[in-house]
C-alpha cells in the first residue's frame, strides 16, 4: 500500500496544507473576475471551469494537475482543491482571445460521487475520463479548433482527450506532465493505479496530433525520463517533440509561459 500512495503524494509535493476555504479563496484572488466561472455536469462529476470567451475561434483548453491530492505521504486529504492552481495561473498569462481553465474532479467543486478515491487511485478511471469528453464534445460544437494544456497530471487527462479522434484537437502542450501513469510507475517502481485505464495504448492514438512536451530540468517529481523515453519511442514521428525547461516541477514554469504561451505545436 505504501508504493500505492507515493505516485499521487510526489505529485502533490510543493503544496502546503491551508485549508478548503483558504484554497477557494486563492483561485478568486487570482482571478479578480478575469474569467467567468461555469460548473460542467458531467454524468459522474461537477467540473469547475474558468472562461474568458470572445468568440467562436482557436480555443486553449488547460487542464489543472492533482492538487492537494494528499496531506502528507501516508494521510489521503478530503479535498483535493490545489493550494497552487499552476495551471490557471498560466492561462492567466496566455493573451489569445478564448481561453478555458478546467479544475479535475471534486477541487472547487464537490459532486455526490467524490470520494477520496477519485483523486488517488481512480485518477484516469472511466468515470473521470468521460466527463472530459463531454466537455469537449460540448466545447467543439462551437469552436473548430482545440488546443490542450495540461500541466502535471493535467497531463494525462490531454493525452486522453487527443486520442479519442475528436477532429477537433488541434494540438497537445504538457507541462511537467504525468503524460502515462502507466510509465510513471514503472519508471519510479512503484504500483500502478489500479483503478485508471491503461495509457500505453491510449498515447498511441495521439500519434498524428502536433503535441510538445515541456519537462522541467531541475523537476525532482516527474523525472525528465518519462517524456525522453516517450520521444525516443517516436523517434521518427515529427508531431511529437520534447523540450527541457529550466524549472522545477512548480516553480519557473510562469516566467516561461509569459514568452512561451502563444508557441503551438506543429508537426515538422
Amino acid at each position: 500500500m505504501k508504493k500505492i500512495l507515493l505516485l499521487s503524494f510526489l505529485l502533490l509535493v510543493g503544496c502546503s496544507q491551508n485549508s478548503v476555504e483558504t484554497r477557494l479563496n486563492i483561485i478568486d484572488k487570482l482571478n479578480f473576475n478575469k474569467f467567468d466561472k461555469k460548473i460542467y455536469s458531467t454524468s459522474y462529476f461537477n467540473i469547475y471551469s474558468l472562461e474568458k470567451i470572445k468568440n467562436d475561434g482557436k480555443l486553449i483548453i488547460y487542464i489543472e494537475g492533482d492538487g492537494m491530492s494528499w496531506v502528507d505521504r501516508f494521510t489521503i486529504s478530503s479535498d483535493p482543491t490545489p493550494n497552487n492552481p499552476t495551471a490557471f495561473k498560466l492561462a492567466l498569462i496566455d493573451e489569445n482571445e478564448n481561453v478555458i481553465y478546467l479544475a479535475r474532479p471534486c477541487q472547487f467543486a464537490w459532486s455526490n460521487n467524490c470520494n477520496k478515491d477519485t483523486w488517488t487511485l481512480s485518477q484516469y478511471s472511466n468515470s473521470v475520463l468521460s466527463g472530459y469528453k463531454s466537455i469537449i464534445e460540448e466545447l467543439s460544437m462551437k469552436h473548430k479548433e482545440i488546443h490542450l494544456v495540461g500541466y502535471s497530471g493535467g497531463a494525462g487527462i490531454a493525452m486522453y482527450l487527443g486520442s479519442i479522434n475528436n477532429q477537433s484537437i488541434s494540438s497537445i502542450r504538457t507541462v511537467a506532465g504525468n503524460i502515462n501513469h502507466n510509465a510513471l510507475t514503472k519508471l519510479l517502481k512503484i504500483t500502478n493505479l489500479r483503478n485508471s485505464l491503461n495509457f500505453y495504448p491510449i498515447i498511441k492514438k495521439t500519434n498524428k496530433i502536433p503535441q510538445i512536451h515541456y519537462y522541467g530540468l531541475e523537476d525532482k517529481v516527474v523525472p525528465n525520463k518519462l517524456q525522453i523515453s516517450y520521444k525516443n519511442q517516436n523517434a521518427d514521428n515529427n508531431c511529437i517533440n520534447i523540450s527541457p525547461v529550466k524549472a522545477a516541477h512548480v516553480k519557473g514554469w510562469e516566467t516561461f509561459w509569459i514568452n512561451n504561451s502563444n508557441l503551438l505545436p506543429k508537426c515538422n
